[in-house]
C-alpha cells in the first residue's frame, strides 16, 4: 500500500480532492453492474479504480482532505475500499443528478472543511500510471487556483482522431499552461483530424481544479436552483442533520453535467497540458488498449485460440475461448450474461442496459 503522508506544501496551496465516484460505468456491462460498477472493478492494474485514484492523491493532500461522492448503495463498499479516509468524507447522493449537483455539493463541503482551499474535481474511474508526474502537475494546478479566481483544466495531448471525447480548444501558450478558448463536443472524424493537425486542441480530461470562492461565484451564476437546495445540506455536513438535508435536496434537484452547465460557459479558463499517460477507459475497446497482448494478434484476458482472427478484445475467465475468422469483435462472458460486438458499435452497450430495464431484468443490471 502507498504511503499517504503529506508533502510539505504551504498551507494555503494544500488542495482538497473531491472524487466523483457515482457513475454506472453502463459501457462496462456485463462486467459494470449497479452494486459493483466500474470505479470497483479491477480493469487496469493490481486495485480498483477508485483505490487508484485515491492513491494518487493522498501522498499530496492527506487523507482527511479526501471526499468521495457516490451514490447511496455504494457507501460500504466504497468506505471498505478506503478505509483510511473518514467516514462522514463518503458522501452518498440519494439519486444520481449527474454531475452539476455533485460537484456543487463536493465543492462546497470542501471548502467547509479546509476554507479557502483550491479543490480538485476528478472523476473516479480513469487510468493514470505515472502517479509521481500526475502528482507534480496536480501540486501546479493546485498553486495556480490559490492565487486568485482560477480554473485549471488538466488537457490531454491527443495522438489520433478520437470522436469520442470532448475537447479543449486553446489560444497561446502563457508559460506552462495556454489560454483556454472554448471547450467543444465531441467531433466528426473530418474535424477531430484537424483538430490533431492544427496542435490547439486537447482532449477534456475532465480534471478540473478551482479556486473555490471562484467556483462558489460561477455555479451560482449558472447553476443557481442547484445552489440554493444543495445549501443546507452543504452547512449541515458533519451534523446527524446531514443524511436527511441531501435526501430534501436531491429530490427537486435538476439533472445536468458540470461540463455543460458550467465549464462551457467559463469566460475564461486554463489548460495545463498533461505530462502523464492517460485514458478515460471509457468502453471496453479502450481498456482493450491497455489489456495483455494475446494469441492473434488480440488483446485482453482469456485462454485463446485465435485462427485466422485478429483485432479482437476479449474478457473471458474460466473457460477457452475458440475464435475462427473473427475480427474487430469485443467478447465478455461472466457468470450470467455474454456480450458479443462489433469494435464499431462498443459505445451502443448502453442500449442494451436500457433493453434490460425495459424487461426488469434488474437481476443482470
Amino acid at each position: 500500500m502507498k504511503p499517504a503522508a503529506t508533502n510539505s506544501v504551504q498551507a494555503a496551496e494544500r488542495g482538497v480532492c473531491v472524487i466523483m465516484a457515482g457513475g454506472r460505468g453502463t459501457r462496462f456491462w456485463p462486467l459494470s453492474r449497479t452494486d459493483r460498477p466500474k470505479q470497483l472493478q479491477t480493469l487496469a492494474g493490481g486495485q480498483s479504480l477508485l483505490r487508484e485514484t485515491y492513491e494518487r492523491v493522498a501522498p499530496l493532500v492527506g487523507p482527511e482532505r479526501v471526499l468521495v461522492v457516490t451514490s447511496g448503495n455504494l457507501a460500504a463498499a466504497t468506505r471498505a475500499e478506503l478505509p483510511e479516509i473518514p467516514a462522514d468524507n463518503v458522501i452518498t447522493e440519494p439519486v444520481g443528478r449527474n454531475t452539476a449537483p455533485c460537484a456543487v455539493l463536493g465543492v462546497g463541503v470542501a471548502a467547509r472543511l479546509a476554507p479557502g482551499a483550491p479543490v480538485a474535481l476528478l472523476p473516479a474511474d480513469h487510468f493514470i500510471p505515472d502517479d509521481e508526474n500526475f502528482r507534480q502537475q496536480l501540486q501546479e494546478a493546485f498553486r495556480m487556483a490559490a492565487d486568485g479566481p482560477a480554473v485549471v483544466t488538466i488537457g490531454i495531448t491527443p495522438d489520433r482522431p478520437e470522436t469520442g471525447y470532448g475537447y479543449l480548444e486553446t489560444g497561446e501558450a502563457a508559460g506552462p499552461v495556454r489560454n483556454g478558448v472554448r471547450f467543444v463536443e465531441k467531433p466528426d472524424r473530418a474535424t477531430a483530424e484537424s483538430y490533431v493537425r492544427g496542435g490547439r486542441h486537447f482532449w477534456n480530461s475532465g480534471i478540473f481544479v478551482w479556486n473555490a470562492a471562484h467556483f462558489a461565484a460561477m455555479a451560482g451564476a449558472y447553476l443557481p436552483t442547484v445552489v440554493a437546495l444543495m445549501a443546507p445540506a452543504i452547512e449541515s455536513f458533519g451534523t446527524g442533520d446531514f443524511d436527511a438535508a441531501l435526501v430534501t435536496a436531491y429530490t427537486d434537484c435538476p439533472a445536468d453535467s458540470i461540463d455543460v452547465a458550467v465549464m462551457e460557459k467559463l469566460p475564461e479558463f486554463v489548460v495545463l497540458p498533461a505530462a502523464f499517460r492517460w485514458s478515460d477507459l471509457g468502453s471496453w475497446d479502450a481498456w482493450g488498449e491497455l489489456a495483455p497482448a494475446l494469441a492473434g494478434p488480440n488483446r485482453g484476458q482469456a485462454e485463446l485460440v485465435a485462427i485466422d482472427s485478429r483485432d479482437n478484445v476479449i474478457r473471458v475467465d474460466d473457460r477457452v475461448v475458440a475464435l475462427i475468422g473473427v475480427r474487430d469483435m469485443i467478447i465478455v462472458d461472466t457468470d450470467d450474461a455474454l456480450l458479443v460486438c462489433h469494435k464499431d458499435e462498443a459505445q451502443r452497450i448502453k442500449e442494451i442496459i436500457k433493453c434490460l430495464e425495459d424487461r426488469g431484468r434488474s437481476d443482470l443490471l
